[in-house]
């Protein structure tokens, strides 16, 4: 039996099969608990169990990894004692707490890079999947380590923070504890929006600290604000919230009545200068018309539109002189409105000169002053003129200035234009007449301007002239009188006192005549019928007179008539009386009828019951003079006759008293009287019935019978 040579063969292959049997008994038991093992662990620690290892080798097990907490070993030991496991031995690495607690997203191109702490595997994945789903499709590289010491909420802080990060152009986001801070450009106006309002509304925990997130770069930079007659909408792009909540306070405001649509957005690249200026200018502006856009491209203005009215169309234009320091102007079209009728008017009170009404363009309202300046130079003129389309075709400017024109020979006056008609009224300067004002107008407007109304009272007449001129038997007015009653005055007052001679009428009407001028001209018609030849010529308050009397003694009688006679404004700037030359004698036959053509027209008259010769028939008696001068051959019987009133004795002697007072008067005058008689006969020689007031006159008369 004992022949080890023999027998240890067979030991070295029973401990073959006992060794594999040991073998693989423990393999089925490690596959068995491992799992169990592994679940265990996991439903412990949930969040932390993707950093622990857990490993078996025959029934004992072991667990490896970070240690998240100061009971992990306990509780992890306690949960991975299974059924069939012996011994668990824990070994775990102490874990950082650092202070601050730091972790930073940063983005680069299409990386997003993590580092800083994580308190848990959980919370890294749900931080790592985040920025996954935020880049896109881009890459995540995690660098990140567990850290014990995280801030409450610390996941949900992170993923907002990644999520904002990768959104932008290198953007990083940073925490420390719980200082939230995020930087980097946005590539849209709507990103950058959404970045901004995210920061405002960070998840619980977190404390907004550096914000520094750029807008979007936009060149050229443009802003626009459009009105139409329902609504505004202001739209581009502005550098920063600040000036788009003011222009929207400003739009709200001026059109309070009209919805304001906002779309606005903000973006980096805005112009030199103050852009607030710029926009709330231009919107300003815009306010003013009833529709129209501006545009402001980097620091070029643009405005485009149509003003309500005549007087915001020039607040328009003069807005165009008050752009902000840094702005230009690129272009300008404002439209003025259209108004319909088209009206213009000048007025002229005497002093001043009022402009009003419509203008189609600045140029022409400047060339209607200009129109003014030169005829009105010198007096104050004011210019209410707006600009406005509608317009009639034809030369607006040419008319005002035939206009301007005549209102200024008007003492006060008014023009007007109303679409094609043309109107002026007033009253004339000196020498113009509402004819001569009527005939310029007609032949100065052009197509298709005509003439509505000329309603201009003839103006004062300077020199003020009035002319008389006697002889060869006529009496001739010429010049001007105030008016017709004047006229008619005058005409009557020369028939009646010139009765040796035919009255001619060339009286015209005027204004502008001196105080009490015609009662001064008909003062000096008794010594100016006198004469045998003579004129008169009056200038404004001034009167000359020559002429030639018929004897000295009559000459010396209308001097100083004449001298008697001014009154009023009037004043005798010269008189001159000569005596006329001798007439030729007349035969004796040619007497009777010279006498008889006199007193044909008119008679010889006394004051009432007298003998005294009355002043109005001193020019028919020295007429009679000059005759009774030529008949030096003649017997001359000189009777006085009555009518039947009164007493006949009476009327007898009264007869040949007022027949003597004649020859008196001639033999006064230097003629010789020895060949003539006189004589009275009363009511006896009637040559009309006496039963009628005319009959009675033409019975009192003083006759001549040359014998």
């Amino acid at each position: 039996m004992h022949q080890p040579s023999k027998w240890w063969t067979g030991l070295i292959a029973v401990a073959v099969l006992w060794l594999a049997a040991i073998i693989f008994k423990t393999a089925g038991v490690e596959e068995e608990i491992a799992p169990r093992a592994q679940a265990a662990v996991a439903a412990t620690a949930p969040d932390t169990a993707g950093a622990l290892k857990v490993s078996v080798a025959g029934r004992d097990v072991r667990i490896e990894g970070p240690e998240f907490s100061a009971d992990q070993s306990d509780r992890l030991d306690d949960a991975a004692t299974v059924d069939g496991v012996r011994l668990v031995d824990g070994t775990y690495d102490k874990l950082p707490t650092p202070s601050p607690y730091t972790f930073r997203a940063a983005r680069n191109g299409s990386q997003l890079v993590l580092e800083g702490g994580v308190p848990t595997p959980a919370v890294r994945q749900a931080v790592v999947s985040a920025a996954r789903g935020a880049v896109a499709g881009g890459e995540v590289v995690d660098r990140l380590g567990y850290a014990l010491g995280a801030p409450a909420n610390f996941a949900a802080i992170a993923g907002h923070g990644v999520a904002q990060a990768a959104k932008l152009n290198g953007g990083t986001f940073a925490l420390a504890d719980k200082a939230y801070s995020l930087a980097g450009a946005a590539t849209s106006s709507d990103i950058y929006e959404a970045a901004v309002a995210a920061t405002r509304q960070l998840p619980g925990g977190a404390v907004p600290d550096k914000v520094a997130i750029l807008p979007p770069e936009a060149k050229p930079f443009i802003w626009t604000a459009v009105r139409d007659a329902k609504s505004v909408v202001i739209s581009g792009v502005i550098p920063n919230d600040d000036i788009r909540r003011a222009l929207q306070a400003a739009a709200s405001q001026a059109w309070s009545g009209s919805p304001v649509t906002q779309q606005m957005q903000i973006a980096r690249g805005a112009p030199a200068g103050d852009f607030n200026a710029y926009t709330t200018y231009a919107l300003a502006e815009l306010a003013r018309l009833t529709t129209g856009r501006v545009v402001i491209s980097d620091a070029s203005y643009t405005i485009t539109g149509e003003a309500p009215s005549s007087a915001a169309y020039d607040d328009a234009i003069a807005g165009l002189g008050k752009l902000p320091s840094g702005l230009t102007l690129a272009k300008a079209e404002i439209l003025p409105p259209e108004i319909k009728p088209y009206r213009w008017s000048a007025e002229f009170n005497g002093t001043a000169l009022s402009l009003s009404g419509l203008a189609p363009a600045t140029p022409v309202r400047e060339a209607m002053l200009g129109s003014a300046s030169g005829p009105f130079d010198g007096k104050p003129i004011k210019s209410e003129i707006g600009i406005a389309r509608g317009a009639p075709e034809g030369d607006l400017t040419k008319v005002s200035a035939s206009l301007l024109t005549e209102l200024s020979r008007l003492a006060q006056g008014r023009a007007e234009i109303n679409d094609t008609k043309v109107s002026i009224t007033g009253v004339g300067l000196a020498n113009v007449t509402g004819a001569a004002v009527r005939e310029a107008l007609a032949s100065a407007l052009p197509a298709p301007f005509t003439l509505a109304a000329v309603d201009v009272r003839d103006g004062p007449i300077s020199p003020y002239a009035f002319g008389l001129q006697k002889q060869d038997g006529r009496v001739r007015l010429s010049g001007y009188v105030p008016d017709d009653a004047a006229r008619r005055d005058l005409v009557d007052a020369a028939t009646a006192t010139f009765v040796t001679e035919t009255v001619e009428d060339g009286l015209k009407t005027g204004a502008g005549a001196p105080k009490d001028f015609v009662t001064s001209l008909k003062a000096t018609f008794p010594a100016l019928a006198r004469l045998w030849s003579g004129t008169l010529s009056a200038k404004d308050a001034a009167i000359t007179i020559e002429g030639q009397a018929i004897y000295e003694k009559s000459a010396e009688q209308v001097r100083k008539e004449l001298a008697d006679a001014g009154g009023g404004d009037i004043k005798l700037a010269g008189v001159t009386i000569g005596l006329k030359p001798e007439s030729p004698p007349l035969a004796v036959a040619e007497c009777q009828p010279a006498f008889e053509g006199l007193l044909a027209k008119g008679r010889i008259r006394f004051a009432t019951g007298s003998a005294e010769l009355s002043r109005e028939s001193l020019a028919l008696l020295d007429h009679i003079v000059d005759v009774a001068q030529r008949c030096k051959e003649a017997e001359i019987t000189i009777e006085g006759h009555t009518d039947n009133v009164g007493n006949e004795a009476d009327n007898i002697d009264l007869s040949k008293r007022r027949a003597a007072a004649v020859v008196s008067y001639i033999s006064e005058a230097g003629i010789d009287t020895s060949r003539m008689s006189s004589e009275g006969y009363g009511q006896n020689r009637p040559v009309a019935s006496n039963d009628s007031a005319e009959g009675r006159a033409q019975n009192r008369r003083i006759e001549f019978v040359v014998k």
